[in-house]
C-alpha cells in the first residue's frame, strides 16, 4: 500500500464506499435512513477490511446519519490504528463553531476517538468557504481529525481552501471514472500534485455503468483483451494514475473480490490512451 497515500498515511487504493449503505435518497432529493440491509452492509464492510481494504469513506449525511453507525458496528473490534476512517460534514453544519460538533457526532456513531480524515462536503455558494475551513481547522486543534480534506471542488477552490486553510488539505473527492472526468482536469492535477492533494474518486464504475450494466463497445473489447472485467478494468483505469485512489461500494464478497482483482490489471499504453479518449468523447456527448 505504500504507493498510495493521502495526508501521508498509506492507504489500500481501493477504499470502501458506503453511499447507499443505511439509507439512500428519495425522488425529491430527502436523504433517508434504511434499516433492512444492516446485517449485509455490516458483513460487506468487514469483508472487505479482510480482504486487505483499509479506507472507510462515509458521511455525516448517507442514510440520514445511520451509515455512519453502521460503519461503527462494523469497525467495532477491528484493529483501529490499521484502519483509516473518512467522513464528511454536510451543509447543515458548514458554519464555523458547527463544523467540531458535528465531527464530535461522527465519532460517537462511529464509535472511534479520532478521524483520519474529515471533508466538508461540498462548497456551497451559501456559506463563505472561511467558515467551514476554519471549522475544519478547528477540529484538527481539537483533536477530533487528523487531517482535513475538501469535496466536489473544482481546481481553483482546492488552491482557495490551501490558502485559508492553517492546516494542509490532503484530499479532493470528486465523481471521476471511464465516462465521467468531473473536475480531473490538467490542472486540477497540477494543484493537487504541488500541493500533497491525493484525488480521491467515487462513483469509478458509474453504478453498475462500468460493470454489469457496461454496454460501451470499447470498454468491453478492452476488458476483453486485457481479460478482466469492465469494473476491474474502470477501477484499474483510476487508480494507476498518479495521485489518485478510489472508493467504490460493494455490497457482496463477491463484487469486493471482483474490485480487488483490478489490482492485478494492466492496463498496456496504447489502450490506455484509447480510454482517456473515450472518457473525453462520453463527457461531451
Amino acid at each position: 500500500m505504500g504507493a498510495w497515500r493521502i495526508g501521508g498515511r498509506a492507504v489500500h487504493p481501493i477504499g470502501i464506499g458506503t453511499w447507499g449503505m443505511g439509507g439512500d435518497r428519495l425522488p425529491d432529493g430527502e436523504v433517508f435512513a434504511d434499516y433492512r440491509y444492516d446485517d449485509r452492509d455490516i458483513a460487506a464492510i468487514r469483508a472487505a477490511v479482510e480482504l486487505g481494504q483499509n479506507h472507510i469513506d462515509t458521511a455525516q449525511l448517507y442514510g440520514a446519519g445511520h451509515t455512519e453507525e453502521l460503519v461503527g458496528e462494523a469497525i467495532s473490534g477491528l484493529e483501529r490504528e490499521e484502519l483509516f476512517i473518512a467522513t464528511k460534514v454536510w451543509r447543515s453544519h458548514s458554519l464555523r463553531h458547527a463544523v467540531p460538533r458535528a465531527a464530535e457526532e461522527s465519532l460517537r456513531k462511529l464509535r472511534i476517538d479520532v478521524l483520519d480524515l474529515l471533508y466538508v462536503h461540498a462548497p456551497w455558494d451559501s456559506v463563505p468557504m472561511e467558515e467551514y475551513v476554519a471549522g475544519l481547522d478547528d477540529a484538527v486543534d481539537a483533536g477530533l481529525t487528523r487531517a482535513i480534506a475538501v469535496s466536489n471542488f473544482s481546481a481553483g477552490q482546492v488552491l482557495d481552501a490551501v490558502r485559508l486553510s492553517r492546516h494542509p488539505i490532503v484530499a479532493n473527492q470528486v465523481r471521476y471514472s471511464l465516462l465521467h472526468h468531473g473536475h480531473v482536469s490538467s490542472r486540477m492535477r497540477a494543484v493537487c500534485s504541488e500541493h500533497g492533494v491525493t484525488i480521491v474518486a467515487y462513483r469509478p464504475v458509474e453504478r453498475r455503468l462500468l460493470a454489469d450494466q457496461a454496454t460501451s463497445p470499447a470498454v468491453l473489447d478492452a476488458a476483453a483483451r486485457v481479460g478482466c472485467t469492465p469494473a476491474q478494468l474502470a477501477i484499474s483505469w483510476v487508480i494507476n494514475q498518479p495521485g489518485v485512489v478510489t472508493i467504490p461500494k460493494a455490497s457482496s464478497r463477491e463484487h469486493l473480490e471482483e474490485n480487488m482483482g483490478a489490482m492485478r490489471v494492466r492496463i498496456p499504453d496504447d489502450l490506455r490512451a484509447g480510454l482517456d479518449g473515450l472518457a473525453l468523447k462520453e463527457e461531451t456527448e
